[in-house]
């Protein structure tokens, strides 16, 4: 279990490189979540990602400001897509949290409340 969620870890932070490059893109319309669902379980790291797990992390992509290009690029396994800033920042706000609870994972409080 703790091998299948460091994979799915691994799987969604190189998603989350992967997607904010540098550099732009062209397409069409935001893929629908089973697109990038499909394309983070394809994924060019060939890791095995659990289908409930890759559609909960394309849910937090998609409702994330990720460009239509960035998660077209995701669904489609595009490895010489180049994300623009605006991208990198997008992907940052798709907080380690939403990703590490679509896993499964409890993230434990680092914050100094008391």
């Amino acid at each position: 279990m703790n091998k299948r969620v460091l994979s799915a870890a691994a799987a969604a932070a190189f998603v989350l490189t992967f997607a904010t490059g540098c550099g732009g893109g062209d397409g069409g319309g935001r893929p629908s979540v089973d697109e990038i669902a499909d394309g983070i379980q394809g994924g060019v790291l060939g890791t095995d990602v659990d289908e409930d797990v890759a559609t909960c992390v394309a849910k937090a992509f998609r409702d994330s400001d990720l460009s239509d290009e960035a998660l077209q690029a995701i669904a489609d396994n595009d490895e010489d897509y180049k994300g623009s800033k605006e991208d990198a920042e997008a992907a940052r706000s798709v907080s380690t949290e939403s990703v590490t609870k679509c896993m499964g994972v409890d993230v434990p409080d680092t914050g100094s409340d008391g």
